[in-house]
């Protein structure tokens, strides 16, 4: 019996699957509680992000609309000023590149660790050892 098993933990990075877009476009999202005026910032073949002053709740279905394209999808996620939306199918990928541009992730370090000073005075300065 196993009382403490560790169960598996679903990341951020696990449930992407496909290639995120970066956009800016005006949007809407019509809802039977009523639509919702705001704009993209990021789409892909799964869901899009849908920035906008009064989300809807998690949980709440409607039709994203922008341009020329209309997708149903369900709220997975939001917070005081967006949401993330997962399409009930797959858009093509040709509508997410029309739209959008590809959002470019660097590998490496994000800063050169060379360039930053080093504490000559205060409480950290003695945690620093000077190889002079």
């Amino acid at each position: 019996m196993a009382l403490f098993q560790k169960l598996p933990t679903n990341t951020q990075d696990e449930r992407r699957t496909v290639q995120r877009y970066t956009v800016d476009c005006p949007a809407k999202l019509k809802m039977l509680g009523g639509d919702r005026e705001g704009r993209l910032s990021d789409l892909s073949e799964a869901g899009a992000r849908f920035e906008t002053p009064n989300p809807p709740q998690e949980g709440v279905s409607g039709l994203l609309s922008w341009g020329d394209y209309e997708f149903f999808g369900k709220i997975v996620w939001a917070n005081e000023n967006s949401c993330g939306i997962v399409f009930e199918r797959s858009i093509p990928l040709g509508v997410v590149e029309q739209t959008c541009e590809v959002v470019e992730v660097q590998s490496g370090p994000v800063a050169n660790f060379g360039k930053i000073p080093v504490a000559s005075r205060g409480r950290r300065a003695s945690l620093v050892s000077r190889d002079s």
